[in-house]
């Protein structure tokens, strides 16, 4: 019932199938065809469900396909085909990724209503999206990949209301212009819209009437977003994860509208920008986060309250920015903290004075300050840390301040690649855990 002939020399598929008509599955990607026989569908018509065709050197194939009435999963992906062939008329899922379409194919008029659930026209050299080419054939269709096209212009009312799609991807295209409505037949059922790569600038989130509200994974990385207005992004009710990194904001933009304001956020992406601020309490609104990624921007100091207020805070990464110093209570009341990320700055010393309220005893809590130019630590907070990283800095001396305070729940110390001289017997506290010294 399943052939598999993958990763083969094969130029054209073995005769002795056309004889065996209980074939469901057939797989024949990653060979070398240039051609498939009209009397193959024939012969597989009442049995064949699932068919790959992937990496081969087809141009086209045999009307005959329309006519293998059971076929429900169809891979014709990274072919050399400039149209679809015609198609069942109950195919569920579709791939022609990869090949050099340059319209969204006229062949899916012809499906049944309700049928086709996943479609996949990434990496081909469409153009345009036009309203009339989304018709009867799409009130099933959940997903639509876009992605790698050379798609410029996204029309109003592209997408109608019979397309019930959660997830759009128009990532890599050249997106200059989408209309403020081009969602907005959307906004009962799309959840998922990743867009990276395609030339966005301005403020985020970009001007739309509607269409968005029911998004709960958003990605605009590799853009050219100037503005992160917070305040906006309440607008989406329901938004879980946000990615914009690689772009160019400087700003995170909030106004008193975010004190009233409660955001769905629990993972948001900013790394590599050009953030060199950040304002107090800037995430105070977004009591769910649990991963914030702000590595690799400029950021050059840390205010008191820059971070607090966050009771499920997970993750927490500042690497590879220029920040040299740090108020009292920089972080604050993050009694969930696993990992705070530090390393990679321009730290001269390490105020423990900084941490308020951060992890808890029964939370594995990980501080990397490692690659930054530490000399000493100061402060005389508590505070409950598993595993230290301080290694690649300036200590010529164990901080025994610093690991007196945390003996009871140190289990990993690593401070190699330092300028230490000398170990006295208390430099780590009783440190009855410790399991790891480098």
């Amino acid at each position: 019932r399943q052939i598999i002939l993958d990763l083969n020399e094969l130029t054209m598929i073995p005769k002795v199938l056309f004889t065996n008509n209980r074939i469901e599955r057939l797989s024949v990607s990653y060979n070398k065809l240039n051609s498939i026989s009209r009397d193959l569908f024939l012969s597989l018509k009442n049995s064949l469900e699932h068919l790959e065709v992937d990496h081969n050197k087809l141009f086209h194939l045999p009307d005959s396909l329309a006519q293998v009435a059971r076929l429900r999963h169809l891979s014709l992906a990274y072919n050399h085909l400039e149209e679809s062939p015609s198609l069942p008329g109950r195919i569920q899922t579709l791939s022609l990724a990869g090949n050099f379409l340059t319209s969204i194919p006229s062949a899916l008029q012809t499906l049944e209503p309700g049928s086709i659930r996943y479609l996949d026209l990434s990496y081909n050299r469409i153009s345009n999206l036009l309203p009339n080419e989304f018709l009867d054939w799409c009130t099933s269709l959940g997903t639509l990949n876009l992605r790698g096209n050379r798609i410029a212009q996204i029309y109003k009312n592209v997408f109608p209301p019979s397309m019930p799609v959660k997830e759009i991807n128009l990532s890599f295209n050249d997106l200059y212009y989408v209309h403020p409505q081009s969602f907005s037949n959307l906004s009962t059922s799309l959840h998922v819209l990743e867009s990276s790569s395609t030339l966005f600038s301005g403020h985020f989130p970009f001007e739309t009437d509607e269409g968005l509200e029911n998004l709960g994974w958003l990605s605009f990385d590799n853009n050219d977003f100037h503005i992160l207005k917070l305040s906006e992004i309440a607008s989406f009710s329901y938004l879980k994860y946000l990615n914009l990194d690689y772009n160019r904001i400087v700003d995170i933009s909030i106004n008193n509208d975010c004190q009233n304001v409660s955001l769905s956020l629990s993972n948001i992406r900013i790394s590599y920008n050009f953030l060199n601020s950040l304002h107090s309490r800037t995430f105070s609104c977004m009591p769910e986060l649990r991963n914030l990624d702000l590595s690799y921007n400029r950021i050059n100091n840390l205010t008191k309250h820059s971070f607090t207020n966050l009771p499920n805070l997970r993750y927490l990464s500042l690497a590879g920015n220029i920040i040299d110093s740090m108020e009292s209570e920089t972080f604050a009341n993050l009694p969930k903290l696993e990992i705070l990320e530090l390393q990679g700055n321009n730290f001269t010393y390490l105020s423990l004075n900084s941490f308020y309220n951060v992890s808890q005893i029964d939370v594995t809590f990980t501080l990397n300050v490692s690659r930054n130019y530490i000399k000493y630590f100061d402060g005389e907070s508590l505070m409950s840390v598993s595993i230290f990283d301080g290694s690649y800095n300036d200590l010529h001396e164990v901080p025994n301040n610093f690991f007196v305070r945390v003996e009871s729940s140190i289990r990993q110390i690593i401070l190699s690649h330092n300028k230490i001289i000398q170990i006295s017997n208390e430099a780590f506290g009783q440190a009855f855990r410790l399991e790891i010294l480098d």
